[in-house]
C-alpha cells in the first residue's frame, strides 16, 4: 500500500490517501492542544503514545464487537482506517462528574453520576462546538432518530468495555468523548481515536490524572503519563529493587552492638564510640497500582521491624538502574 495525497490536517492527525480507494493512511501527530487550540504546543513521542494506544483499545473494543474504523497499526506513529464520512457530533459519556461538566452544573469535581450520562456535542469550531440535543441534531439533519439511538447505544456499550478493561489495570475511566462515521453502504463505525486526549483517566488508588488534564491544567510532563496508560495496557510490569535497613532506635540499648564494641577495643581501637547491629532486606517490587513506599512501610511495620524498639529506612531503585 502507498500513502498518497494529504486529505485532512488536523490538530491530532494527518490523513492521506492510499492506493485502495476505501483505506485511509493515518499519521498521528505531536501537537497537544488545550481549550480549543487556545493552548498549543509540540510534545515529541506525544503522537506515537497515542496511535499505540487508540490501536490497542480499537483492537479490545472489535473483541467486544464494537465495530470501528480501525484497520491496522503499521508503525508506531501511523496507523490504516476505513474511510468513512465523520459525522459532525461528538458523542461524551460522563461516568463521573469532573470538566465542563462540574462547572456547568455546580456538581464537585468526582462525585459518580447515577448512571452514565450521555451528551452530544455540534463539532463546529466557528461555534466553539456547542453542546446541542436530540432535537437539534434531527433539525440540523444530523443523524436521524434511529442513527441517534445507534450512537447512543454504541456509546454505552462502548463505555461498559472501556470501563472494565481500565478498571483492570487500576484506571477509572471518567468520562470520554468519541466521534462516529457512516460507510458508504450507510453502516456506522465508532471513529477518531481513544486515548488520553480523549478520555478522562485516573488512577484508581491516587485519583492522580492520566490524561491531557495533565496538559491542559500545567500539572506536569505529559508524555510518562501517556507511557503509563501504554505499559498498563501493555501489560508491562515495571519492576523495583528495595533495600531495607532495620537497627534499634538510639534511645534502645544494642546488646549485641555493645558486645562487639567491647570486643572492638580489646583489639585496640579505642576511637569507635558506638556500635549498632541492624537487619538488611532485599525486597524486588513489581509496580502496582499502590504507592511502593506505603506498601514498603506497611511491611516494615507490621513484619521487618518492631516499631517499640526498631527503627528503619529503605531505598528504591528501578531494577534497570541495579
Amino acid at each position: 500500500m502507498e500513502k498518497g495525497q494529504l486529505l485532512y490536517q488536523g490538530k491530532a492527525k494527518e490523513l492521506f490517501q492510499t492506493d485502495q480507494p476505501d483505506l485511509i493512511w493515518v499519521e498521528y501527530l505531536n501537537q497537544a492542544t488545550a481549550l480549543n487550540g487556545a493552548k498549543k504546543d509540540q510534545i515529541k513521542g506525544k503522537g506515537e503514545l497515542n496511535n499505540q494506544i487508540t490501536s490497542l483499545l480499537f483492537q479490545r473494543l472489535d473483541e467486544k464487537g464494537i465495530r470501528s474504523h480501525f484497520v491496522e497499526q503499521i508503525s508506531e506513529t501511523e496507523q490504516i482506517i476505513q474511510a468513512v464520512d465523520i459525522i459532525p457530533l461528538e458523542v461524551v459519556v460522563r461516568n463521573i462528574a469532573a470538566g465542563s461538566f462540574s462547572k456547568r452544573l455546580a456538581i464537585p469535581e468526582g462525585t459518580p453520576v447515577k448512571f452514565p450520562i450521555v451528551e452530544f456535542y455540534f463539532k463546529n469550531d466557528e461555534l466553539d462546538d456547542p453542546m446541542i440535543i436530540e432535537d437539534h441534531i434531527k433539525v440540523l439533519d444530523i443523524a436521524t432518530d434511529e442513527e441517534i439511538t445507534t450512537l447512543k447505544t454504541m456509546a454505552l456499550a462502548v463505555d461498559e468495555a472501556l470501563s472494565e478493561l481500565f478498571d483492570e489495570i487500576g484506571i477509572i475511566l471518567v468520562d470520554f468523548k468519541l466521534e462516529f462515521g457512516r460507510t458508504k453502504e450507510g453502516t456506522i463505525l465508532l471513529a477518531d481515536e481513544i486515548s488520553p486526549d480523549t478520555c478522562r483517566l485516573w488512577d484508581k488508588v491516587t485519583n492522580e490524572h492520566l490524561d491531557k488534564d495533565i496538559y491542559r491544567r500545567d500539572l506536569g510532563d505529559l508524555i510518562p503519563v501517556y507511557q503509563e496508560v501504554l505499559n498498563r495496557l501493555k501489560g508491562e510490569k515495571k519492576m523495583y529493587f528495595v533495600k531495607v535497613y532495620v537497627t534499634y532506635k538510639d534511645s534502645v540499648l544494642d546488646p549485641q552492638g555493645e558486645a562487639v564494641k567491647g570486643a572492638v577495643h580489646r583489639l585496640g581501637y579505642d576511637t569507635i564510640e558506638d556500635v549498632r547491629i541492624g537487619k538488611y532486606f532485599e525486597i524486588k517490587v513489581a509496580k502496582s497500582n499502590r504507592p511502593i513506599e506505603e506498601m514498603i512501610e506497611e511491611i516494615c511495620d507490621k513484619l521487618l521491624a518492631n516499631v517499640n524498639m526498631e527503627t528503619y529506612r529503605y531505598e528504591i531503585s528501578t531494577m534497570e538502574e541495579v
